[in-house]
């Protein structure tokens, strides 16, 4: 393998099914080329922040919040959007009353 290898950052977004929570996290690509491989063929490996190796965060996103499995991966951006629409203050909503329909025939029951 190359002594220095390419190494790329790719930011995903993730949120999780089971509580709610979003976040996005950044790791470095490293991509891998086998110089006495004549195909040229490449391979990559995640890193996180700490320098080490993981598997790919799309397989293995766990919530940091509740610890849930079923994590979604998003457009990189999205989760921080959604937070911030979360915490927008929204438009006051005018109640109105809201009264049953009313019929302008007798009911069902009577009408036979």
């Amino acid at each position: 393998m190359t002594a220095e290898p390419r190494a790329v950052p790719e930011t995903f977004a993730f949120t999780c099914g089971d509580c709610g929570h979003s976040w996005e996290a950044t790791f470095q690509v490293m991509f891998f080329t086998d110089p006495t491989d004549a195909s040229g063929l490449t391979t990559q490996e995640y890193v996180d922040e700490a320098g080490r190796a993981l598997r790919s965060p799309l397989a293995d996103a766990i919530c940091p919040k509740c610890g849930g499995r079923m994590v979604h991966v998003l457009e990189a951006g999205l989760a921080e959007r959604a937070r911030r629409a979360e915490q927008e203050p929204r438009p006051h909503h005018e109640h109105h009353l809201h009264l049953p329909h009313r019929h302008s025939g007798p009911p069902e029951d009577e009408a036979r």
